[in-house]
């Protein structure tokens, strides 16, 4: 369950950022390749670098805190909708972490904030449609099982 937690904790955390970080990893290496301003380079893989790896790891804190929430929560809850409701509370609790990985790593950048603000509710639904995947009720979404777990349900 750890790792289908894990698994939508790096979604929720990278699709608002990553785009982001390889932007300015593309610019970084306009910018070296052209003999241009190397200072402006160096900032640009550390903004790409700094987005990156701090979205892993509040991905990996996300996924791991949305997994071990819904695991506590499915003792009491029985229905996915309940699961749902659940899911979806805890990803509006943890999303605040990519937030902050986002306004860290870009000084505060008003684009990149909207986009990780806007973000917000989206990836909040979309810890809720796969709570019940994550805790194991349900195995709607297969790219959250394992190889060996869909190809025993015959979708692999």
């Amino acid at each position: 369950m750890w790792g289908r937690g894990v698994r939508v904790g790096l979604l929720m955390a990278c699709v608002p950022s990553l785009p982001w970080a390889a932007l300015a990893l593309g610019v970084a290496a306009v910018e070296f390749l052209r003999g241009g301003d190397t200072q402006l380079a160096a900032h640009d893989v550390r903004y790409g670098g700094l987005l990156l790896a701090g979205s892993v790891l509040a991905g990996l804190l996300m996924g791991s805190v949305l997994a071990g929430g819904l695991a506590l929560a499915s003792r009491v809850v029985t229905r996915a909708g309940g699961l749902a409701l659940v899911g979806g509370l805890l990803g509006l609790l943890v999303f605040p972490v990519e937030i902050l990985v986002v306004g860290g790593a870009t000084n505060g950048a008003y684009a990149q904030l909207g986009t990780a603000f806007l973000a917000w509710p989206v990836m909040a639904a979309v810890a809720a449609a796969h709570s019940a995947d994550i805790v194991g009720r349900t195995r709607v979404r297969t790219w959250l099982w394992t190889p060996g777990a869909a190809q025993r349900l015959g979708r692999g």
